[in-house]
């Protein structure tokens, strides 16, 4: 499965890369609401957890659906320009005519796939809809029948909601990765107009590849969907807190938007898919196994290694070979002599890179 961005006749001026703060809270409210997806994260969760209130928590709970699996588009920018601040984002979700609201917050609320087409205007649909809603989880079911007998209630407990979380927690945030954000978007812009779109496009995720008949990006996701801009433009959105999920959002007649992980701010590598299972498969090898038991506690030579495994030296070293191919080994000369050792924080960061290639 993967996610496909036609390109065929969309140019550099279709393109625009901005900010969005709106889909920023978004992104820290999905990590609030499903952590285990989070875990590099989880110092900042908890500050999270202890700066919102006890009612800011229990409205958290009824509205968590809008970003837990399927992120709610309303949530992301609805048009260009992109640069908003937060208050006028939400002034926006304020001046959706009713009808609008409810059309943009329904497939959220599912979290599924449901066709809504019809849904405001034919009784049968609204009753599956509500139906099907509820089988996907309790809280989906009333939150969905909550929008079609309550929308305007609805709406303004959401927005109370975003207006308190902005308050507790979200605005220091904001200040605080701001910058990083924006020194993004610079970066990306330049990408777009030194390279070919497609290959641009493909630059924001290393699970990403260029298709060339018809021009396209490729992202390796869990989600079968092709998307073609043309005719309502493509937005960049990046996100300090969106890793590692990279989504792409396609409901016509809204532009597509693709709402995508920065790095962070240690500058920590992002493995791609094909690192994380070439990894596992060298480390799964019993003898480079037993050698990074050796690798983990000292800087050790290769004449050593092989005296303790009972080894040749060129068997380990061939081995020492491919541990270095995949950023697990470090070396280095002292004298005429190199010494080994395990790159213990890149090992340790294999699993959280495991799960990244899982969900994302």
């Amino acid at each position: 499965m993967a996610v496909v961005i036609t390109l065929q006749g969309v140019v550099p001026a279709d393109v625009a890369v901005g900010l969005s703060p709106l889909a920023e809270l978004m992104a820290c409210l999905h990590s609030v609401a499903e952590p285990e997806h989070h875990l590099d994260v989880r110092p900042w969760l908890e500050h999270v957890s202890n700066a919102l209130s006890p009612e800011s928590k229990s409205l958290l709970a009824v509205y968590a659906p809008l970003w837990n699996r399927r992120r709610c588009r309303l949530l992301l920018p609805l048009e260009p320009p992109l640069g908003r601040t937060l208050d006028q984002e939400l002034d926006r979700i304020e001046a959706l005519s009713t009808d609008e609201f409810v059309t943009v917050v329904a497939p959220g609320v599912h979290g599924g796939f449901f066709d809504t087409r019809d849904l405001l205007t034919d009784e049968g649909v609204r009753a599956a809809y509500v139906q099907s809603s509820e089988r996907r989880s309790f809280s989906r079911g009333e939150l969905a029948r909550r929008l079609l007998q309550a929308p305007e209630e609805m709406r303004a407990g959401l927005l109370e909601l975003l207006r308190r979380c902005a308050a507790e927690f979200f605005d220091a945030e904001w200040a605080r990765v701001r910058h990083r954000l924006e020194s993004e978007c610079a970066r990306v812009r330049s990408r777009i107009q030194a390279l070919p779109l497609p290959e641009a496009l493909a630059s924001l995720s290393p699970n990403a590849v260029v298709g060339r008949n018809p021009p396209a990006v490729v992202f390796d996701k869990l989600q079968s969907l092709r998307a073609d801009p043309r005719g309502r433009r493509c937005l960049l959105v990046p996100s300090a807190h969106a890793r590692p999920h990279l989504i792409v959002k396609d409901d016509p007649p809204y532009p597509v938007v693709v709402h995508f992980p920065v790095e962070a701010a240690s500058g920590t590598e992002r493995a791609s898919l094909a690192q994380v299972r070439l990894r596992l498969a060298i480390l799964s090898e019993p003898a480079r196994l037993e050698l990074c038991r050796h690798l983990v506690n000292e800087p050790i030579t290769t004449s050593d290694l092989a005296a303790r495994t009972g080894m040749t030296a060129p068997q380990v070293s061939r081995h020492l070979g491919r541990l270095r191919e995949v950023g697990l080994l470090t070396s280095r000369r002292d004298g005429r002599l190199v010494y080994h050792r395990l790159d213990t924080d890149r090992l340790m960061r294999l699993g959280v890179d495991v799960l990244t290639s899982v969900i994302q």
